[in-house]
């Protein structure tokens, strides 16, 4: 291959931007769908793969063949977990194919990147979850002259966290991990500086 010699210098960092630029093209479309209308559309999740199939590839060429390894692994291996979870009623597929994609992306920095990008995820999702049930509360709660409801109870009501994004809350947690990384870098520069 002609231009595997340029490739070869080429870092893990370089090539990791690469699938940032395409995550951070659609970002602001995927939350604000998001968020409006409870889906990621898959022409917009289906760019942030292919920026991220182009970053990985040039992992492969460009002589990082592990980091390339790590990162499709990193990225099946969330969208099986997450089928099963989707399945199960737990998740939208929108979802999945947008974690799977963003671990791929994220997997190269470092197996803590990809632990603090779910971690963060969940606790975001729980948070606005939790959020989401006090406000529903306080709007349901009947005025205190009122008798308290007899009978059972409502099953009319959807789980609070049925009706959280869960999109913006990965998007989020994908950013968070990406300026943690180029802040931390930045510094190590910093300190390496002679």
């Amino acid at each position: 291959m002609p231009h595997a010699s340029l490739l070869a210098g080429a870092g893990t960092g370089v090539t990791t931007l690469l699938g940032c630029l395409g995550v951070a093209v659609v970002t602001p479309a995927l939350v604000r769908i998001d968020i409006a209308e409870r889906r990621l559309p898959n022409v917009l999740v289906a760019v942030a793969a292919g920026a991220w199939g182009v970053s990985t590839a040039l992992l492969a060429v460009g002589g990082d063949p592990a980091a390339a390894a790590t990162s499709l692994l990193s990225g099946v291996s969330v969208a099986v977990v997450g089928l099963v979870a989707a399945l199960a009623g737990d998740l939208g597929m929108g979802d999945v194919k947008l974690g799977a994609v963003l671990s791929g992306v994220v997997s190269p920095i470092g197996p803590m990147a990809f632990l603090v990008f779910w971690g963060l995820a969940g606790a975001l999702a729980v948070g606005v979850a939790g959020a989401g049930s006090i406000r529903s509360r306080r709007g349901q709660s009947p005025p205190p002259s009122d008798p308290p409801p007899t009978g059972p109870p409502r099953s009319d009501r959807r789980p609070i966290v049925r009706d959280v994004p869960f999109g913006p809350c990965l998007l989020a947690a994908f950013w968070w991990v990406v300026a943690s990384h180029l802040v931390d870098a930045g510094f190590e520069a910093v300190l390496m500086a002679p």
